[in-house]
């Protein structure tokens, strides 16, 4: 298994440059194409933005249209621009797609039919008030995504790797997508968090690691005074990691997304990206 098809999603945000430089770094590590995806909006489609032209004459609607169309392309291009250099400084093949950011369905089309998802923990459409996040994309995709965090993080991603074990069908779901990365990182630890300090007993897990060439450390943390976020946080800080691999837990449910504790909590505040799969 590897990582052939990779999208990246970038838009107006202030660490859209980061993560093109991420993606393109992570493209050439795996010898993957990659593409960026930028979501574009329609005006008409905004809250209360049909109402408002209602009492306009035809010719104005036009401009307030096309007004907006222009300034969509303007941020389009300068977002195009920092993707291209990044890929021009990586040496990957890309390309470059334009997808209606109004309803999360155009995305997760294309989202789809790619091997790993690059998704910030929330993206908006291009001037609109509708937006998709990143845990959305993980339990609709199909498939692993890579949630960036708001602030800095320095690539490269996926030297030293975190995955949070729990013996779940999720964990195991994120394991198995992360083979490409475990099997290239140089340090991977396996944190299983364990009040009553049980931890995987049968060699199963180590046996598993081994056969696909991984060394990895096995932690189990008998922490009686913190929840498993905070261990989890703690670990990644003690170990140095930048990267976490966890399973998502939750599930889609109309508009709204219902995400177990450990994953709403890690994915709204984890310092470093996140490997997520569901």
């Amino acid at each position: 298994m590897s990582f052939r098809q990779i999208i990246v999603q970038l838009g107006e945000d202030a660490a859209s440059g980061l993560r093109a430089k991420a993606a393109a770094d992570f493209a050439k590590r795996y010898g993957a194409h990659l593409t960026g995806v930028f979501l574009t909006s329609e005006y008409v489609r905004q809250y209360m933005a049909a109402e408002s032209l209602t009492a306009l004459p035809a010719d104005v609607v036009q401009q307030v249209l096309s007004g907006h169309e222009a300034a969509v392309a303007k941020v389009a291009d300068a977002a195009r621009a920092q993707f291209e250099a990044a890929c021009a400084q990586s040496g990957v093949t890309h390309d470059w797609r334009m997808v209606g950011g109004d309803s999360p369905q155009p995305f997760l089309a294309v989202a789809r039919r790619s091997d790993l998802t690059i998704f910030p923990r929330h993206a908006k459409a291009c001037l609109s008030e509708h937006g998709l996040s990143a845990a959305q994309v993980a339990l609709a995709s199909g498939g692993p995504v890579l949630i960036t965090p708001d602030d800095d993080y320095a690539p490269p991603v996926g030297r030293r790797v975190l995955v949070a074990w729990n013996g779940g069908r999720e964990a195991a779901r994120a394991l198995q997508d992360a083979w490409p990365i475990l099997e290239r990182a140089e340090a991977v630890h396996v944190l299983t968090v364990s009040p009553d300090g049980e931890g995987n007993s049968d060699g199963l897990l180590e046996a598993l690691l081994a056969r696909h060439g991984v060394k990895a450390e096995l932690i189990t943390d008998p922490s009686q005074d913190e929840s498993a976020v905070d261990v989890i946080a703690r670990q990644v800080a003690e170990l140095g990691a930048d990267l976490l691999v966890m399973g998502l837990y939750g599930r889609p449910r109309l508009q709204e997304l219902l995400l177990g504790g450990v994953s709403r909590a890690m994915v709204a505040a984890s310092p470093i990206p996140i490997f997520a799969s569901h």
